[in-house]
């Protein structure tokens, strides 16, 4: 037992360091590993310290040593269901505030109520089959939490880190369950809560092994890209790049229908010449609606919500590029097979899709190009936006950083590589995901998933 303590002490001590502060769930994770120590440092005082100190004939001591490892064994019993269940509700941030504060202490009276059930002399003898009845809905609960946590992800990055954390705690959490407080209130005399040490033994090797290979709980040997891009995402500066990129978009609109509206004039197609200054003037006002969502000076993009009908959305956008893509020989299909009200801004969402539509219409060098958008629901309850096109491909270097702000695959100085980098960011508002799929000379995916959490109302269409 004495190993397992010094495992449990290791493991606490390296959460310690390598954890900020304000990283609470890892508070809990440390308050379980020191749990699960103290409970092994007790019967290892029981079965080799005590032993060992008596040698020597030492009588206070022996007595000192035996009355710790009394009140160690009880802390350990009652505060590591305690603090499982707690370390999978701060993890899983189901409960903020004030309200995670009360249900702290809520949880916490289990324990304090234990010690009625318990009797500390000669020997602590405490009621298991008690324990078990407050005990087991915690272990499950927590096991319950942190799978929904994992399932419920749809940031690739993150459903992978969550699973990591799924995949060592919950065996190991269940497997102490059974056999420590299961068997034990079955039979009180039962030496099967010896074999806890294989669990947390088994625990120590998928972490050790995830901390080198993939990292875990926070903690990185290997960096992984969501880090990278959201650390890199802050050196945007103050949303006016962000800004200045839209404008370089719509001022090519602009000359386009002003192009458009010139010839009409000059073939005195009054009608044609006004519909081109109408998509002047809806590029203008483009403009002017991001000027309204960009905080000056700061790098925060801030939504103003609204139910936005997505198909709409879409459609508008289709709508005001459609005669710059035929005039380059590229037609879009669309392909909307739910009709969704989602909970967002609509000038960002916008402004999203008419960023990806304007890459994969740069990236199309084929006569006959095609630009394919579908719109679907997701097994989860969220909606997934897929824009597809024929174009050159991005390289799997290349891919690794495109969103990446100030990077782009584009060889023309007036591209600052911070389209992509303000779709991440903006999508990641709205609690989504972005993610790209490109082949080389196939073409580019671009995916984005949105959550059940923002879905309004969503119906298959006819």
């Amino acid at each position: 037992m004495l190993f397992i303590f010094v495992f449990n002490l290791l493991f606490a001590i390296i959460l310690f360091i390598t954890q900020p502060k304000e990283n609470e769930a890892n508070r809990w994770m440390i308050t379980f590993a020191m749990s699960g120590g103290i409970g092994a440092l007790s019967e290892a005082l029981l079965t080799d310290i005590i032993p060992g100190v008596q040698r020597f004939d030492i009588e206070n001591a022996s007595h000192i040593l035996f009355l710790a490892h009394i009140y160690l064994q009880f802390l350990g019993e009652v505060i590591s269901p305690y603090a499982i269940l707690m370390y999978s509700i701060v993890y899983s941030q189901i409960v903020k505030g004030k309200r995670k504060k009360a249900l702290a202490y809520v949880l916490s009276l289990p324990m304090v109520f234990m010690i009625f059930f318990t009797d500390f002399h000669p020997d602590i003898n405490i009621n298991f089959r008690i324990l078990l009845i407050w005990s087991a809905p915690y272990f499950l609960i927590a096991s319950f939490i942190m799978f929904c946590t994992w399932r419920d992800e749809i940031n690739v990055y993150q459903r992978e880190q969550k699973f990591r954390v799924f995949i060592v705690l919950v065996p190991a959490w269940l497997g102490v369950f059974i056999f420590n407080y299961v068997l034990r209130a079955i039979d009180s005399q039962t030496e099967l809560f010896r074999i806890v040490p294989m669990f947390f033994f088994g625990a120590y090797i998928f972490f050790i092994g995830y901390i080198f290979l993939n990292g875990a709980f926070g903690i990185k040997v290997k960096v992984e890209q969501q880090q990278i891009l959201d650390k890199s995402i802050q050196i945007m500066n103050g949303g006016t790049a962000v800004l200045n990129h839209t404008i370089k978009n719509e001022i090519s609109k602009i000359k386009f229908f002003f192009n458009i509206a010139q010839n009409s004039i000059e073939k005195r197609d009054l009608d044609e010449a006004e519909k081109a200054i109408d998509s002047v003037f809806s590029a203008i006002e483009g403009i002017d609606n991001m000027v309204d969502r960009i905080r000056a000076k700061t790098e925060e993009i801030v939504l103003k919500e609204t139910n936005v009908e997505m198909v709409n959305l879409i459609t508008d956008c289709v709508r005001g590029v459609e005669k710059i893509f035929n005039a380059r020989g590229i037609k879009i299909k669309t392909e909307f097979k739910v009709d969704t009200i989602l909970y967002g801004d609509p000038i960002l969402l916008k402004e999203v899709v008419n960023n990806i539509l304007n890459n994969a219409m740069e990236a199309i060098v084929v006569t006959e190009g095609l630009i394919h958008i579908q719109m679907f629901k997701m097994k989860n309850g969220g909606i997934s936006i897929e824009i597809t096109d024929n174009g050159v491909g991005i390289s799997k270097e290349e891919l690794n950083r495109i969103m990446e702000p100030y990077f782009s695959t584009k060889k023309n100085i007036k591209n600052h590589g911070l389209g992509l980098s303000f779709c991440y960011k903006t999508v990641r508002a709205h609690d989504g995901e972005l993610s790209v799929h490109s082949e080389v000379g196939k073409g580019t995916s671009m995916i984005i998933k949105l959550p059940k959490s923002r879905i309004i109302s969503t119906k298959i269409s006819s």
